[in-house]
């Protein structure tokens, strides 16, 4: 009998997802807000097995879990037909033996279970009684039950809803809401009005006493005719006028997660039917139509981010029955869900279903599931994880000081170079520039890729960007640090061979250099000058600097060793050329320099060198920034790092603090590395 209750469990799910399921024509209008540059890190240690194998239960599926105002975790999920709930009082270490909510009887599964708590910090439990028996006299339902002691007993059963008998014309998935006022609405899934059709609408009643008396009739808030409309979860945005819930639609080929709107003024006053702006595809990477993404789940951050959960089968067998659970990051406004991670690592023949999350009071994310991964039947497991900031993204990052303004860019993309703005190298808003966060934009100025190594730079009045593109140096104008940075002749400056890497320098004698690294037999470090209206460099003039020759700049003894990055500052009558040197992808890319009475060298290497590396930081990867003044005239060098200790790319930017000390010979460039941080949008990151 247990096996049979969880087989057909699946069998009718798999019979909904044939339903409906023609082709979608309608456009997919995905919006483009800026991300949050953050990520979800799920903990593994914290990997918990919720449900109770005590009562000898082979299928345990459709968990919910919520934080009480005790601070106590409180899940309710399926248990072979019946509903239980177990607590924990150490946030999910132990877990109580279960307590019955709601028995399987007559013939009739008791499933999907939601739990909210009210205000008045009572317990409302709803639920699907689900015929298996089919006879008239059995009837899909909606029920609701009350525990005033916080879920230790269950009392109080109300039937709120019966649609037919049969599984073609049932109802699905309650779950629960209460607003400011104290209203509650419960939302479930409903075909029961179309006895002549597959389609399913989310209906929604109202209770304003606490969940004792509902509105009798159902009030239809979002319907797709010809498609289904399933298992809605409400959520009363942070901003505290708006209310949004994710639904499974098969306006695809398969199951997508949407976003259902609607603010509390107009409170359903009508349907949101498959063109309402009220209506959006949730995910900003769109998945293929075929591709399975059902049964979503959402909730919000006390910071404001709201968190998706669905079953998707991408990266794997494209049937349900090996969906794992995905988790999506949105904006405060529940769109823009991207950023995927997947809380559990399952083998490709096991499914992580029925998936939810919880947000802790201390914006811990819990991920919760049924899945077999771990026995020969489905169990109920969770994890926590946090929401982790993104340091900005660029490599090869320079900084720019205009007006009491910091302006930070770098490579980043071959859509060409986005800048940041801060005002105390602290607080980063970004990307900001004029072409839709880009300073400069290919198409624009030369290059149709490789957008590497920006230095900008102010001349007579105007700004400007010298940079690298498929492997040549360009220079483009404009009158903002924001851009947008433009040629009026597109084309790149004279030279041999491959060029990258600029840095123009204006001598105090009123010339002006370029160093740049040419790819020949290396990187090498060469410098020329260039004409006074910076228009193209006096080939003529060109000289080698440096090369990678010492034990520190080729760690891994290779036979094309590199330096690359200059920048060159004047102290004291004395060049300094400052470089980074080792493969991009060495964990031992540092930074050093060397010194030279003139622009042109001959250049000595600083003994000391490298002033910045792995050893210092403790970080991989540390080099090709930059060197610029602060508001204040301190030295500050800015830098990329590698992303993690396993993976380059995408890299991290951080900046450290650098002063010239007295030496035997010359005053001696260092830096500090106990203030070496890296940079984040917003609020600056301890």
């Amino acid at each position: 009998m247990r096996v049979v209750i969880q087989i057909c469990t699946i069998v009718q799910f798999c019979a909904l997802l044939s339903f409906g399921c023609g082709k979608k024509n309608e456009t997919v209008s995905v919006p483009q807000k800026p991300s949050v540059k953050s990520h979800i890190e799920w903990d593994y240690n914290t990997l918990k097995k919720v449900s109770s194998s005590a009562a000898g239960e082979r299928y345990c599926g459709y968990a919910r879990m919520i934080q009480l105002h005790d601070q106590s975790l409180l899940a309710i999920y399926e248990a072979d037909g019946n509903i239980v709930s177990v607590k924990s009082a150490d946030l999910g270490a132990t877990w109580s033996a279960p307590v019955s909510v709601a028995q399987r009887a007559n013939g009739t599964n008791m499933s999907v279970p939601d739990i909210l708590e009210l205000k008045d910090h009572s317990l409302l439990a709803c639920y699907n009684p689900r015929p298996y028996d089919i006879s008239p006299s059995r009837k899909f339902g909606i029920r609701t039950k009350k525990s005033y002691d916080g879920g230790l007993t269950w009392k109080d059963e109300k039937l709120l809803y019966e649609a037919g008998y049969e599984f073609k014309n049932g109802c699905w998935e309650p779950s629960a809401v209460q607003l400011p006022n104290g209203e509650i609405q419960l939302y479930f899934a409903n075909e029961g009005d179309y006895l002549n059709s597959d389609e399913q609408n989310i209906s929604m009643l109202r209770s304003s006493d606490n969940g004792q008396t509902w509105t009798e009739k159902p009030q239809i808030v979002s319907f797709r005719a010809g498609k289904r409309d399933g298992m809605p979860v409400p959520l009363l945005l942070s901003n505290g006028k708006e209310i949004a819930f994710a639904i499974e639609d098969n306006g695809f080929d398969a199951f997508k997660p949407y976003i259902i709107r609607n603010t509390l003024k107009d409170n359903w006053a009508s349907t949101v039917d498959a063109g309402s702006a009220n209506r959006s595809y949730a995910l900003a990477d769109k998945i293929a139509d075929n591709i399975y993404a059902g049964a979503p789940y959402l909730r919000q951050l006390k910071t404001g981010e709201t968190i998706l959960s669905y079953q998707g089968t991408e990266g794997r067998i494209n049937k349900m029955e090996f969906a794992d659970m995905k988790v999506v990051i949105g904006d405060d406004e529940a769109r823009n869900f991207n950023r995927k991670s997947t809380p559990f690592i399952i083998p490709a023949n096991k499914s992580c279903l029925w998936s939810s999350v919880a947000v802790l009071n201390d914006n811990t994310i819990v991920a919760v599931t049924s899945t077999n991964a771990y026995s020969n039947h489905s169990e109920i497991w969770m994890i926590k994880g946090r929401l982790v900031q993104d340091p900005i993204a660029l490599a090869d990052p320079t900084i720019f000081l205009d007006n009491d303004k910091y302006y930070l860019y770098g490579t980043s993309s071959d859509k060409g170079f986005e800048v940041y703005e801060s005002s105390d190298l602290k607080n980063w808003k970004g990307p900001v520039g004029k072409s839709n966060g880009f300073a400069l934009v290919k198409g624009e100025s030369f290059g149709s890729k490789g957008f590497w190594a920006p230095q900008v730079f102010k001349h007579k009045n105007a700004y400007y960007m010298a940079y690298t593109a498929d492997e040549q140096i360009a220079i483009a104008k404009s009158d903002s640090p924001l851009g947008p940075f433009k040629q009026e002749q597109i084309k790149s400056l004279s030279g041999i061979g491959k060029q990258i890497d600029p840095f123009v320098y204006f001598d105090t004698d009123g010339k002006t250099y370029m160093y740049h690294v040419k790819l020949k037999e290396g990187n090498r470090i060469f410098v020329s000058e260039m004409k006074s209206d910076l228009s193209d460099v006096l080939q003529e003039t060109t000289k080698e600097c440096i090369s990678g020759v010492l034990p520190w700049e080729n760690t891994e003894k290779t036979d094309w060793p590199v330096t690359e990055g200059p920048t060159v500052i004047k102290h004291k009558n004395l060049y300094y050329l400052i470089y980074s040197a080792n493969d991009f992808r060495n964990k031992d890319y540092a930074v050093g320099y060397a010194t030279s009475t003139s622009p042109m060298g001959p250049w000595k290497k600083y003994a000391g060198s490298p002033i910045i590396s792995r050893e210092k930081l403790k970080q991989n990867g540390t080099g090709h920034g930059d060197l610029f003044t602060d508001k204040a005239g301190n030295y500050k060098y800015v830098m990329h790092t590698h992303h993690s200790a396993t993976k380059v790319s995408p890299r991290s930017t951080g900046i450290i603090d650098v002063k010239f000390a007295k030496g035997d010979e010359a005053d001696v460039l260092q830096a500090d590395e106990s203030t070496f941080k890296l940079l984040f949008t917003g609020a600056e990151t301890k």
